[in-house]
């Protein structure tokens, strides 16, 4: 089975490759604005039409000449990517790109044949801990220290500056081995704000709240910012500051849900979950909760769910989202609306008197709910 996967470094530029890398991602952000805006004016210019606009700009402003070229082609398809999410209703209208916010660049992968020689612009020698990038050339790298090498073809690679660091994401097309389909366990996840994820397991994984830790730091860092005089050497550097508390802020919570993800994946081979609406539910909860539900980062669990499962050739079922798992009795199935209240942390049935913790109650309804659904397909086929 072909997958694509993305190998993440820690790139080490010298002063002339920081330069240019900085260069590059300004030409990047150039071209998609000078580009958004034509697109504006005329909403019937494709992809194509934009890209033949690239020599003539290259020709206005010389300074485009000097990074790669296929950065600024790379800037126009992000554009219209844009543009079609909103069509679709999965985005908003693209905006103009500011400096220093996502500040990033993407170039492909070729490769020539000339003369019995093989010439690639990107390569990976992970023995040296170098990577080869067009027009940067060999730049020092940090990471994946257990691999020897990269077993597949190199798609793309993208070239991030954050704060004060330079990160490389070089995109890989793999061939896995195809696992057979098991369905020898099943475990129903219910996601929560007190409790990260509840299985119906019993096991309970506490939402960490990584926020709280950084929570001082970053009000400290934003205080200060805002006493800077803007585009000053403080200024830039409580903004590289700052930027890395968010940094490190954000690799906590993708730790902590790489961890989760691979041991509920391990240990069972049909997983059912609620299909969430994470932004109604943003914008119908108070600003604590909203919080919360933030910091939680449920659609990042749910996103690693999806992947692993299909790489692993794992089952993975989503319930309907108005599916009233907590409200449910998971022994007699009386409904009690009570249980709306999300205050309420322990599930009493009226009728069977049972008496059982909320979550946990939830992830049994869920994990009945998705098999009955998994058995109907089955029929039903």
């Amino acid at each position: 089975m072909l997958i694509n996967r993305a190998y993440k470094f820690r790139l080490y530029p010298n002063l002339k490759q920081k330069e240019l890398i900085n260069k590059t991602i300004g030409c990047s952000r150039f071209i998609y604005n000078v580009m958004l805006s034509k697109k504006k004016d005329n909403s019937k210019f494709t992809k194509f039409d934009l890209i033949k606009e690239i020599p003539k700009l290259c020709n206005d402003y010389p300074f485009l000449k000097e990074v790669d070229s296929f950065s600024l082609r790379n800037a126009i398809f992000d554009l219209e990517n844009g543009f079609n999410k909103c069509y679709k209703k999965l985005g908003g209208y693209p905006k103009f790109k500011k400096k220093g916010i996502k500040d990033s660049y993407r170039t492909e992968y070729v490769k020539n044949i000339y003369k019995d020689k093989i010439y690639e612009n990107i390569k990976i020698d992970l023995k040296n801990k170098t990577i080869t990038l067009p027009k940067l050339k060999e730049v020092k790298i940090r990471g994946y220290r257990n691999l020897e090498y990269i077993n597949g073809r190199i798609l793309n690679a993208t070239i991030k500056h954050i704060g004060s660091k330079y990160y490389v994401s070089v995109c890989v097309e793999e061939n896995i081995p195809l696992v057979e389909a098991k369905t020898s366990s099943i475990v129903g996840i219910d996601m929560g704000v007190k409790s990260l994820i509840t299985t119906s397991d019993g096991i309970s994984y506490g939402n960490p709240n990584y926020l709280k830790k950084y929570e001082r730091k970053i009000k400290g860092l934003q205080k200060g910012l805002t006493r800077k005089i803007k585009g000053s050497k403080n200024y830039h550097k409580y903004k590289n500051k700052l930027q890395e508390v968010y940094r490190k802020l954000q690799n906590a919570r993708r730790k902590i849900n790489e961890e989760i993800v691979s041991k509920i994946i391990k240990d069972n081979d049909m997983i059912v979950t609620e299909n969430l609406n994470i932004n109604k539910m943003i914008e119908k909860s108070n600003k604590n909760l909203r919080k919360n539900i933030l910091n939680s980062t449920m659609s990042d669990i749910i996103r690693r769910l999806k992947y692993k499962c299909a790489w692993l050739n794992k089952k993975i079922i989503q319930v309907n989202r108005y599916y009233a798992s907590s409200q449910i009795c998971n022994r007699c199935g009386n409904k009690n609306e009570e249980m709306k209240d999300i205050r309420i942390r322990e599930y009493k049935c009226p009728k069977c008197g049972i008496e059982i913790e909320r979550d946990l109650n939830a992830s049994l309804n869920i994990m009945y709910e998705g098999l009955i659904s998994y058995y109907k397909k089955i029929y039903q086929n």
